[in-house]
């Protein structure tokens, strides 16, 4: 009695034993199909924020559409025993979705000017119309006038998108959160269904083995 003990105590008790595959090995393909299909949602959910029209922006948080245009989703990736895919853009995402704090660092003048001319901002020199209506005066960024700015004379365009970027840096701007609202408009189903995809992973990738069967298949 006491060797069939001993017997099956170095089969582990006699009980069928369940071991997940080395890392290497083990595959989740559930967990990877819901990790795209949600960061696809969060990507197309982030830019249609983009898009929606306010009252200071008619036309979105975003004139050139450039922010929009630089989403994109990574293939699936297993690092350091953890999957992930990330939704990438440009890199001034951030201000856009949390906003600027006043008396802050001013955005690049570049990026102010191709705004102006991505908005088509105009002058105030079209004048009137007969019957009273104003006219659309000339293109800020087609503008031949220069201006003094401190010695030297600058364009219409340089002088105005610096000033605009410096009330940017002065007063600050509001935060979109076009980004975290897409996030959070995903997160729990995002977590429910993972959970259920890694438990149909997990079941998938068990290998159940039999202990006597082993020992004794010869």
């Amino acid at each position: 009695m006491v060797e069939d003990e001993a017997f099956y105590e170095s089969l582990g008790g006699g009980r069928d034993t369940f071991t997940i595959l080395p890392s290497k090995d083990v595959t989740l393909p559930e967990v990877e199909l819901i990790l795209f299909k949600y960061a696809g949602l969060i990507a197309s959910r982030a830019a249609k924020n983009l898009n929606k029209p306010t009252k200071k922006s008619p036309s979105g948080s975003t004139a050139s559409g450039a922010l929009e245009e630089s989403i994109k989703i990574s293939p699936v990736s297993f690092m350091g025993g953890v999957y992930s895919i990330e939704v990438s853009m440009n890199e001034y995402f951030e201000i856009v979705d949390q906003g600027r704090r006043p008396n802050s660092k001013r955005p690049p003048i570049s990026n102010i000017k191709q705004w102006i001319i991505d908005k088509q901002l105009r002058l105030d020199d079209g004048g009137l119309t007969k019957t009273g209506y104003k006219k659309p005066g000339t293109l800020i960024s087609k503008s031949r006038k220069k201006v003094l700015s401190g010695k030297k004379k600058v364009s219409i365009l340089d002088m105005t998108a610096y000033k605009i970027a410096s009330s940017i840096g002065k007063n600050g701007t509001k935060p979109t959160y076009f980004l975290t609202n897409a996030i959070k408009s995903v997160q729990g189903k995002l977590n429910k269904e993972l959970s259920i995809a890694l438990k149909r992973d997990i079941t998938n990738n068990i290998k159940v083995f039999n202990p006597l069967a082993d020992r004794y298949k010869k």
